[in-house]
């Protein structure tokens, strides 16, 4: 049953209308690239540009927000309607429910976040594509991104505005705080998947972690977030 949920949860993610919204976000970073490559005889650096891009914007906000809207949405849509009764009622391990919710969001969020980051490494690095260049930046939003869907699918079961919370998060500690105490970027997922990102581009602050120590932390939060999601997942009152 495990695969059905999965698959009918991803379906129904990528249908909803919050879908919409999420690519204007994600066509952005594409934009940005496209006019960067326009005005490339009067810019700088492209591998500079990218680096920038990749950091400064696709990690911290583009995959933050889109795998917190994706990640809310796989239990919270189904929370608002009442069915989530119905799926708490059935014999199925509520860690493997939740691990499948966690999934479906996972897989919606690739499915905007991968076209866009390697649309903009090719507008932007043009013929100094390389793999490297394109799969540390990939890993490092894969991962942050797994991370914020289980902390999101979490979130949707622990509190009423999951949306507004995690929000708070993204805006105002890893946006703000995390971004000026070195010792507060060490609970921020953004700043681990800069750490891989790291790897191949350059980054003006030194790195929150090397990169084997970027993945154990990230698995870390999706491990926790996704027992903690199945703990609350068995409190749901049944009829």
């Amino acid at each position: 049953m495990i695969g059905p949920v999965a698959r009918l949860t991803l379906r129904a993610l990528l249908r909803q209308r919050r879908t919409s919204v999420l690519v204007v976000i994600v066509a952005a970073p594409v934009l940005m690239s496209l006019a960067f490559a326009l005005a490339r005889s009067h810019t700088g650096s492209g591998r500079d540009f990218y680096s920038a891009l990749v950091q400064q914007l696709f990690i911290p906000t583009v995959v933050s927000l889109v795998s917190l809207v994706f990640g809310v949405s796989a239990f919270g849509d189904e929370r608002e309607d009442g069915t989530i009764l119905y799926l708490a009622a059935t014999p199925q391990p509520r860690a493997a429910l939740a691990a499948a919710k966690v999934a479906a969001a996972w897989l919606a969020s690739l499915c905007l976040l991968v076209p866009s980051l390697v649309l903009s490494a090719l507008l932007v690095l043009g013929s100094g594509t390389r793999l490297g260049l394109v799969g540390w930046p990939l890993l490092g939003a894969a991962v942050a991104s797994l991370a914020y869907c289980a902390a999101s699918v979490w979130l949707s079961l622990h509190t009423r505005r999951p949306i507004v919370v995690g929000i708070l998060y993204i805006l105002l500690w890893e946006g703000s705080i995390a971004t000026f105490a070195a010792s507060a970027a060490k609970l921020s997922i953004a700043a681990y998947g800069r750490a891989l990102v790291a790897q191949s581009l350059p980054q003006a602050a030194r790195p929150v972690a090397g990169p084997a120590t970027a993945v154990v932390v990230l698995a870390a939060v999706v491990a926790v977030a996704g027992w903690a999601a199945a703990r609350s997942l068995r409190r749901v009152e049944l009829p």
